[in-house]
């Protein structure tokens, strides 16, 4: 039983700082980045899935790479040991390449939505089926997940649209639109002091607030 096709990058923190995106090559939506992870806002870096879906020794490389363009742009030396630059870029193309073979290899079906009947629940958080998707696109009439959402609330619930958004667009736009995520989705931000504990076995103790 088939229960889900692809990734797609989550651009939640992104979106809202305005930086551009470009095609990923798999059919996604990610941030566009120069050769050194740089996004089209100044001072900010990305690398990872945001950056189009690849797996995670690609992230590595990416932060790696993103990790070395601050330090340049920051005029900052790096630390010694610290693999060249050219190195990284080289890792990031080879993983990247691969991941594109893979979207080759194992492409989305573009017919998918016709195997949806009716019944299938296609936004979990509302209950929100794809057959009040298609009427809301065939007697709203809805030629986006945006109006989708106005009228069934296809990605009003807890995800805001994270999980359901693709599927609602695929259903209701035409194929050659691509998919913009909501450019206000809910953050939580997360401490550097957090992600640091996340790497330290749990003691079973509760959790204490972060500083």
């Amino acid at each position: 039983m088939g229960v889900g096709w692809g990734f797609v990058p989550q651009l939640d923190l992104l979106l809202p700082l305005g930086c551009d995106l470009a095609d990923a090559g798999d059919g996604t939506t990610a941030a566009a980045v120069d050769t050194g992870q740089r996004t089209t806002v100044p001072g900010l870096y990305a690398a990872g899935e945001t950056c189009g879906v690849g797996g995670a020794a690609l992230a590595l490389s990416e932060g790696r790479v993103a990790a070395v363009s601050v330090l340049t742009d920051l005029s900052a030396p790096g630390r010694p040991g610290v693999r060249p630059l050219a190195a990284e870029r080289r890792s990031v193309a080879r993983h990247r390449a691969f991941a594109r073979a893979m979207a080759q290899a194992h492409p989305v079906p573009r017919d998918w939505p016709a195997w949806l009947t009716d019944d299938t629940t296609v936004c979990r958080c509302e209950e929100v089926t794809a057959g009040a998707v298609r009427a809301a696109r065939d007697d709203g009439p809805a030629t986006d997940h945006r109006q989708v959402k106005q009228l069934t609330r296809a990605g009003m619930g807890w995800c805001q649209g994270r999980m359901c958004g693709p599927a609602v667009h695929c259903l209701v736009a035409a194929r050659t639109e691509p998919y913009t995520p909501a450019e206000r989705l809910i953050a939580t931000p997360v401490t550097l002091g957090a992600l640091a504990d996340s790497a330290r076995p749990s003691t079973g103790a509760t959790p204490s607030e972060p500083t």
